[in-house]
């Protein structure tokens, strides 16, 4: 282990022994975004019950689009913040339509990383987190998202500064990881954050990761 914290590539391999091959569904790019700011702030399975009622309820998202806010927030409510997502769905829906008269994102295939990110922050509600989501699971990009377990325990490994934001950590924890670890090491890292490396009371006598953490900040 150096000052910085233990190597990424090390970190994945004991992270895969304890948890094993850890993946998710892939879904159409504007299907990830809707699902990714449905996530903000709430847990996953609030999350799926909001896009699974979103989907049973209309019949594609053109239907989303144009229905009335009020039912979208009643919809989605189950996710909280309800207004805020409410508005920023139909918002990117408003916008696409506007643009390119389709409600789809699969033009984001045409663009390069960073492009792609770009124009997705460029999304009223649509962070850098949200876009790298969008980017790692539905296009496959090399890109690793830093959601709250990953900022958490990039924290602890000392990958990052304490007091790092959630956009510089974005930059830093991407910098350390090769390309081909990044969806990975990005799904193990939430796998171990929910059982082992919690935000309180993290199991650190029962941690694959405990000779080679510094632990800081625990």
């Amino acid at each position: 282990m150096t000052a910085a914290g233990p190597d990424a590539g090390r970190v994945r391999e004991i992270l895969e022994s304890r948890y094993g091959d850890v993946g998710k569904p892939r879904l159409a790019p504007l299907d990830e975004l809707v699902l990714t700011i449905l996530s903000q702030s709430t847990t996953d399975a609030n999350r799926d019950r909001a896009f699974d009622r979103l989907r049973a309820r209309y019949a594609d998202w053109d239907d989303v689009r144009t229905a009335a806010r009020s039912e979208i927030e009643e919809t989605v409510r189950v996710a909280g913040l309800a207004g805020q997502k409410a508005g920023a769905i139909q918002g990117a829906l408003e916008r696409l339509h506007d643009e390119r008269g389709t409600a789809d994102l699969d033009h984001l295939h045409e663009m390069d990383d960073e492009e792609a990110v770009a124009y997705l922050t460029s999304f009223t509600g649509v962070g850098v987190k949200t876009a790298a989501c969008v980017l790692c699971f539905s296009l496959r990009r090399p890109v690793l998202p830093v959601d709250t377990h990953v900022l958490r325990i990039a924290r602890r490994l000392a990958w990052i500064p304490p007091r790092c934001t959630a956009t510089r950590a974005h930059t830093l924890v991407q910098a350390r990881v090769e390309p081909n670890d990044r969806f990975a090491l990005h799904m193990l890292m939430i796998a171990h954050g929910r059982a082992t490396c919690t935000a309180r009371s993290p199991d650190c006598d029962g941690c694959p990761l405990r000779t080679d953490c510094p632990r800081v900040g625990v």
